[in-house]
C-alpha cells in the first residue's frame, strides 16, 4: 500500500470511531424519586421504620459478640 492509501485507511477508520462514540453516547444519569413519590407516603414511612429497626437490631446483635466487630474489617 501506498502512503496516501494507508493515510485515508486510518483517515476513514478514526471518523468511522469517532462517529460510533459520538452516535452511541447517552447520558446515564437520571433524576431518582423519593420514597414518598414512587410508593406513597404511608409505604415509604413503614419502610423507613423497617430499616431503623432492622439496624437496631443489629446493632443489638454486634453489642453481644464476645470480641466484637473484626477491628480489620468485614470479612476478617
Amino acid at each position: 500500500m501506498s502512503p496516501r492509501e494507508i493515510l485515508v485507511v486510518c483517515l476513514l477508520l478514526v471518523v468511522a470511531m469517532s462517529s460510533s462514540t459520538f452516535l452511541t453516547a447517552v447520558d446515564a444519569a437520571r433524576r431518582l424519586a423519593a420514597p414518598e413519590e414512587h410508593y406513597g407516603s404511608a409505604t415509604a414511612h413503614a419502610s423507613m421504620q423497617l430499616h431503623e429497626r432492622a439496624r437496631s437490631l443489629i446493632a443489638t446483635w454486634m453489642a453481644q459478640l464476645t470480641a466484637g466487630p473484626s477491628p480489620r474489617g468485614p470479612g476478617h
